[in-house]
């Protein structure tokens, strides 16, 4: 009895100075380049509607591209940040205005308009329908899951 009390007391004490340990500390993210992030997009529509090696290649470029594009975007959002910062105007962060959000979106839907104007010209009707019906689906379950935040 002696034994599993003194058992239960130590988990509890490892686990508070566990908590303690790393309060405040938010894990860093991996940042990724611009062409880890074209080829996890590229395998994963290859997951999707199995592309031919030619169509493999077309894809990546196109997923490169747009994943230039996208890491420019949020370098400029890093850029502005770290001037408003060095300004002392960024003490705190303040959520982005339903006016951002609205450009933000409207900005992800024109790429993304793009991106889909260029798959068709590489993808077959049938890949190209799947691959549409799938970004669908997922774009619904992320909505989902952040509403539910």
């Amino acid at each position: 009895m002696k034994k599993i009390l003194f058992f239960i007391v130590a988990a509890m004490f490892a686990t508070v100075m566990n908590a303690q340990e790393h309060r405040g500390m938010r894990p860093q993210r991996h940042e990724i380049n611009p062409e880890e992030m074209a080829a996890m997009q590229t395998n994963r529509i290859h997951q999707i509607v199995n592309l031919d090696s030619t169509q493999y290649q077309a894809v990546f470029l196109i997923s490169y591209a747009d994943a230039l594009t996208m890491q420019d975007s949020i370098n400029a959002r890093r850029k502005r940040i770290d001037d408003r910062r060095a300004n002392g105007e960024f003490e705190q962060h303040t959520p982005p205005s339903k006016e951002q959000i609205k450009a933000r979106m409207e900005i992800e839907k024109q790429r993304r308009e793009i991106r889909n104007e260029q798959l068709k010209l590489i993808l077959t009707p049938e890949q190209l329908d799947k691959y549409l019906k799938h970004e669908e689906e997922r774009r619904k379950r992320m909505i989902e899951r952040f509403q539910k935040r």
